[in-house]
């Protein structure tokens, strides 16, 4: 457990629980190389409305160029730090191959300053190595993974997360994965995937403590429907304390909102789901 807890002496933050960073991290600074400036929009578009609701101000903070694709085959990399990344919650590795190139990729659980990755067709079933879905063993966790291949990984990239491999379909064309949410879905056998649990397991012990820390984060504030006035919400107006009165939980622009599914009905992965989650 990489967890401490700091004795304060105000109430904001007397309850704050926090991963042990120090303990875990490399001291090094980012690779400038791979830093790039994210321009902050606030939830607006070009319009300059408000489409996403509740963001604005936060700290200043460069985003690390990941390397998702893991498309540079059959060179042997070394992990030379490990660090922390603002923009996501799991940590992440600088990498440096034997040509001399650096690339930053998600850090997998149990992996160390010091140990050797690949990507290749067959490499080694340890944390950090990197392949195609048929070339790995049943039943192993695995993250970072394509749903087309090629496009780099797009999913179990939150920290602590994996998928795990239950085999092939029954005409033997897919690869059925067991997703965190409880799914079973099919992919393509040379989609790749990352080996192991997704580094940071201890995340969602975190115990920000006070809102402030959200605001950090970028996250302002959001205001109860019911607190609102009738033409600015539905669930506003009233004498005093009011119950929602509508047939259900709806939206500020009057849609249904809690316990509705909300996926489209004829989305063409629908085919590639053999199991829906609970």
């Amino acid at each position: 457990m990489a967890i401490k807890k700091v004795v304060y002496r105000s109430s904001g933050k007397r309850t704050r629980i926090l991963v042990d960073y120090k303990s875990l991290l490399s001291h090094d600074e980012p690779e400038k190389s791979l830093l790039q400036n994210l321009k902050k929009h606030a939830g607006r578009n070009n319009q300059g409305r408000i489409t996403t609701r509740h963001q604005g101000n936060g700290v200043k903070r460069l985003y690390r160029i990941i390397d998702f694709k893991r498309d540079k085959e059959n060179i042997p990399a070394t992990v030379k730090t490990i660090e922390y990344d603002p923009y996501r919650t799991c940590f992440i590795s600088l990498i440096v191959y034997h040509d001399g190139t650096k690339r930053y990729i998600l850090t997998a659980k149990d992996m160390k300053v010091g140990d050797k990755v690949l990507t290749a067709e067959k490499v080694d079933i340890k944390p950090g190595n990197c392949t195609t879905l048929s070339n790995i063993p049943v039943g192993t966790f695995v993250h970072n993974i394509e749903f087309v291949p090629g496009k780099g990984g797009q999913i179990v990239r939150a920290a602590g997360t994996a998928a795990q491999i239950l085999g092939t379909d029954e005409k033997g064309e897919f690869i059925l994965l067991k997703l965190p949410s409880g799914e079973t879905r099919k992919f393509k056998p040379n989609c790749k995937a990352t080996i192991g649990y997704v580094s940071n397991e201890d995340h969602n012990l975190e115990i920000i403590g006070k809102a402030g820390i959200n605001r950090h984060k970028g996250i302002r504030p959001t205001v109860r429907g019911s607190a609102m006035n009738p033409n600015d919400h539905p669930h506003g107006g009233g004498e005093g304390r009011q119950p929602i009165g509508r047939d259900a939980p709806r939206t500020p622009w009057g849609k249904r909102h809690m316990g509705v599914k909300t996926r489209k009905q004829k989305k063409a992965s629908s085919a590639l789901i053999a199991k829906r989650r609970k």
